[in-house]
């Protein structure tokens, strides 16, 4: 979820960083909404770049996933041979953590905690949250909304994301699943017509009790939806608690921890069209039932009556005082309307006093968030998720914000029941650990080990398959060569590297704000100016694989750059229906440069064989839908291949077509592929007669240009594949798989690989003064063959810096330490290092960027206590100092000492080995006092220890002391 919007290149050449997107045009619409038609106005923002590939009127998404999630699975299940059965998919990270629906610890197992990814299934902690596994099955749902731990340590996980998307994909589930052995099996329980859980609350005192919130159909009325309720562990259910209409979901429940018969629940109306969202409506509102959930009443006291305005809400009860209740709304475009805290039970209700925290926490997308967490040792300690992570230690009388403490757009929090002040919380970017009670004034630890990253899109080096970068929903674009780190901010969209020099990178963020790099992405500037009146979400930007300086950038015009994208010129007018549409897909002829296909979101299908001189459409035989991809074969320029998207009742749901005569006709050769959408085709660079695709159920191949489709490779779980990019290593094919929600994978489909080996240095980066160290762990592993000799070497090192590896060399599968040592003299600078591990099947690197701070000013110290100085003796003080590193040559020591003859004084710095330098030697006579900054050249000497200031007395019948000194290394 993003939160301010950025800023296209319109026009000028603009650098922006976005780091928001806001909701558009259609996140406004209060009532009823309009309904797609062909000319329908531009919804704005990823859930709408979403929204318009997938959803049709009458169209059912969760049960076309539902579908071709089984046809997945049946198809997996079929095939034994051929690409399902030549390699295995390996996670290749990045471990940064993505969106957590929900956090939960376990009651009965110590150091034990479960998050939901919003995207990517399951994961489990037994250490206390340091570090995750994924604790999911590949062949389950992975969108989850809500998870739970009852008493006896059985586990619950509500699949599909309760928050509707926005700024991301939000996929529906099929349901309850159950653990009963902490995650090693599970069991579908029902409710699969739900869609959506919000919350799953199971009573403490009866672990077979469980009440769920199901939102039901985002983008079609009735179905499963409302409160669900099972007293036999989810066995059977019933419905508890129904909506005031057919748009009407549950969306939070809370049995009181105290009085298990008191249960609390938010209803929320609201649903979605092609052409925008009502997220309120009447059937909104807080009720509560204090006969286990027999009846209810829907709560007023205070709280808004029914009506149409009225968006998300959410509840929460007290475990240690049960009569006391929060509640929180926004309106149905998504703005802040109320917090709330109840004394009796919910009887009234008293509105807390609006803040500019509160409400601005909650943005304009108030339905993103809408959950309270109350400390069950204390009642009026609450948090309350928003963009920040808001908390209050006075019932709402007061907010503090955690500011910048960690990833922004707040989820879940869990209080550990076992650990005293260990709280967990889970936002856009992964899970964050307090110590001290969920302060969010006191330091957090982020959990290592979460794969759950949300790609769009995926680049891979022509030279290095290690090399990766790619765009992240809600965490920019990312290198792998540099830890992961950012190349460019928002959310990260199309990026690509130049397949004859990979230190030549470009990245995107929403809307066609980019950014391009000479080298590797430590500095970026913005591509020159484009024409377009419309950029979309995911702007298509391509390399002409002929000569790589020519870049082409589709807005509603393509636009063409002949020199790397430092300035652009549009060589097509607008290739849309004119209305809300932009380009969505550019593909270019290898063997002829002049032939390059556009692809449209509304359908249209372009050619142009003279570079944009004149156009042809070409879309006759093409269904109306959003095409996600147009693969030109490199030596045919008349054989191109499309992708759509869509789901589409009452169709033949084709999503892959080709033409072998530059569009004149199209061939359906979908075969037995899932009836879901398509995100990307891509041929074999060794063999163009095999295809390969990634879907919204996973990635699969032909090896007979179509007419048969097969899972490619086993273990890769049935999650949506955004982007494939092919490479080619030591001879064999490489395909690298953008998830949206487990991470990047990558296979090598042969059967005979070849000896490969893969290479991280960890940490990634580290800081030194001059003449200081950082030590770093380098890890091999093998990819592919026989583990084989891996000799390991640094190059890019600064003036006076060394790299020792210990062991030199290691077997692949094995690690070894590397030390990066500077001198003195090494200057201050950001350097990237580069970490060589040379095999004799193959070559791979990593990147240490090492940070040599400078010196002179960054390390003081002061000593203000007086010192007598008696006559004949000598007095000292003393500063102790723990600065890293080097001392300056330029280092000061400023010294004041009240005496009445200092002409008979010798002042010295004394450094911690115990040489002395002499500040002021028997001279000034009989001036009174020393008020002096001596410069001193400490150089050699090492700043951290106990530095003395010694002043000897030489005379008698004198008196004074040492006021005050400061010393700066």
């Amino acid at each position: 979820m993003r939160r301010r919007s950025a800023l296209a290149l319109m026009g000028a050449a603009l650098l922006v960083l976005p780091t928001a997107a806001v909701p558009g045009v259609a996140d406004t619409v209060v009532g009823t909404l309009a309904v797609e038609n062909d000319n329908p106005l531009g919804p704005a923002g990823s859930d709408e770049w979403f929204a318009r590939q997938r959803i049709q009127p009458g169209s059912d998404v969760g049960a076309n996933l539902a579908k071709a999630r089984r046809q997945a699975n049946s198809l997996r299940d079929g095939h034994s041979r051929g690409l399902t059965a030549q390699a295995a998919w390996q996670s290749i990270g990045p471990s940064l953590g993505g969106r957590i629906s929900d956090v939960a610890v376990d009651p009965t197992r110590p150091d034990t905690v479960y998050v939901g990814a919003a995207s990517g299934g399951l994961w489990k902690s037994t250490d206390g949250g340091t570090t995750f596994g994924y604790a999911w099955q590949r062949d389950m749902p992975q969108s989850t909304g809500a998870v739970a731990v009852s008493g006896n340590g059985t586990i619950y996980v509500g699949t599909g994301e309760g928050a509707p998307g926005s700024a991301s994909y939000s996929f529906p589930g099929n349901g309850v699943y159950r653990s009963t052995d902490a995650g090693a099996t599970w069991q579908h329980l029902g409710l699969a017509d739900t869609d959506r859980i919000g919350r799953i609350s199971i009573d403490p005192t009866n672990p077979d009790r469980i009440f769920v919130a199901a939102a039901g159909k985002l983008y079609q009325p009735g179905g499963t939806r409302g409160i669900y309720a099972t007293t036999d562990g989810g066995v059977t259910w019933r419905q508890a608690l129904a909506g005031a209409n057919a748009t009407t979901g549950g969306i939070d429940v809370s049995i009181s921890p105290a009085e298990p018969t008191h249960v609390y629940a938010a209803l929320w109306d609201h649903t979605r069209t092609p052409a925008g969202r009502a997220y309120g409506g009447v059937g909104t509102g807080v009720h509560r039932s204090t006969d286990g959930g027999a009846t209810w009443t829907r709560l007023a006291g205070g709280l808004p009556a029914a009506g149409p305005n009225n968006g998300r809400m959410g509840v929460a009860v007290s475990k240690s005082d049960p009569a006391r209740l929060y509640a929180i709304a926004a309106d149905t475009p998504g703005n802040f309307a109320g917090f709330w805290t109840s004394t009796n039970r919910g009887d009234t209700w008293t509105k807390i006093t609006n803040t500019s925290a509160l409400s601005s926490s909650q943005s304009t997308f108030g339905w993103w968030f809408g959950r309270i967490f109350v400390d069950p040792a204390a009642a009026r300690h609450i948090w309350v998720p928003g963009v920040p992570m808001l908390e209050s230690t006075d019932a709402g009388g007061s907010w503090i914000s955690n500011g910048s403490s960690f990833h922004v757009d707040q989820h879940a929090v869990a209080v550990d029941p076992r650990v005293a002040g260990r709280v967990f919380i889970g936002n856009d970017g992964g899970v964050y650990r307090s110590t001290q009670n969920g302060s969010l004034n006191g330091t957090w630890t982020k959990s290592r080990n979460l794969f759950n990253m949300q790609f769009y899109t995926v680049a891979v080096s022509q030279q290095d398959p290690t090399r990766i970068s790619g765009g992240l929903q809600d965490n920019g674009s990312v290198r792998s060569w540099a830890g992961w780190g950012e190349i460019y901010g928002g959310d990260g969209l199309a990026n690509l590297i130049d397949p004859t020099n990979h230190q030549k990178v470009y990245a995107c963020a929403q809307n066609g704000a980019c950014v391009r790099s000479t080298n590797g992405g430590n500095t970026v500037s913005a591509f020159g100016a484009t024409t377009s009146e419309r950029r979309g979400w995911l702007t298509p930007v391509v390399l002409d694989p002929n000569n790589p300086a020519i870049v082409y950038y589709g807005g509603n015009r393509l636009n063409r750059s002949t020199d790397s994208a430092a300035s652009f010129t549009a060589i097509s007018g607008d290739l849309t229906h004119g209305t809300w549409a932009t380009i969505s897909a550019v593909g270019v002829a290898k063997s002829d440069s002049r032939v390059i296909y556009a692809g449209t979101e509304d359908g249209r299908m372009w050619v142009t064989r003279n570079t944009g001189t004149s156009w042809q459409e070409i879309t006759t035989g093409l269904p109306t839908r959003f095409i996600t991809r147009v693969t030109v074969d490199p030596t045919d320029a008349n054989l191109a291949y499309a992708t759509v998207s869509g789901y589409r009742n009452g169709s033949s749901l084709a999503h892959v077509f080709r033409t072998t005569n530059g569009g004149s006709t199209w061939q359906d050769i979908s075969g037995n592929l899932p009836d879901a959408p398509v995100n990307e085709i891509a041929l074999d660079p060794q063999n163009r007669s095999i295809l390969y695709v990634g879907s919204d159920v996973g990635a699969f191949g032909s090896t007979n240009a179509g007419a048969n489709w097969s899972p490619l490779g086993t273990d890769l779980p049935v999650v949506p594949v955004t982007d494939i990019a092919t490479s080619v290593s030591s001879g064999q094919t490489v395909l690298t798989a953008a998830t949206y929600g487990l991470g990047i994978y990558q296979l090598r489909p042969s059967t005979a690989p070849n000896n490969d080996f893969a290479m991280a240095v960890s940490p990634s980066s580290g800081a030194v003064d001059p003449g200081g160290s950082t030590p770093a762990t380098v890890t091999t592993s093998v990819v592919s063959g026989t583990a084989e000799g891996v000799a390991l070497s640094a190059s890019g090192l600064p003036a006076g810096a060394t790299a020792t590896f210990s062991p030199a060399s290691v077997t692949a599968g094995g690690s070894a330490q590397v030390t990066i040592a500077t001198s003195n003299t090494t200057p201050a600078g950001t350097y990237p290092v580069t970490v060589t591990g040379t095999a004799p099947s193959a070559t791979r690197s990593s990147t240490l960027t090492l940070t040599v701070n400078p010196v002179g000013g960054t390390c003081t110290g002061s000593n203000p206590n007086d010192v007598a100085i008696n006559d004949n003796a000598v007095a000292t003080s003393t500063i102790p100092l723990t600065c890293v590193g080097a001392a300056s040559p330029n280092s000061t020591v400023e010294v004041h000492i009240k005496h009445t003859y200092i002409g008979d004084l010798v002042v010295s710095l004394v450094a911690p080995d115990g040489s002395a330098y002499v500040l002021h030697n028997r001279s000034g006579g009989g001036t009174d006092n020393i008020d002096t900054t001596y410069p001193v050249n400490l150089t050699g000497e090492a700043r951290s220890g106990t530095w003395t200031l010694r002043v000897q007395d030489a005379a008698a019948q004198d008196v004074g002391l040492v006021d005050t000194w400061t010393l700066t290394l």
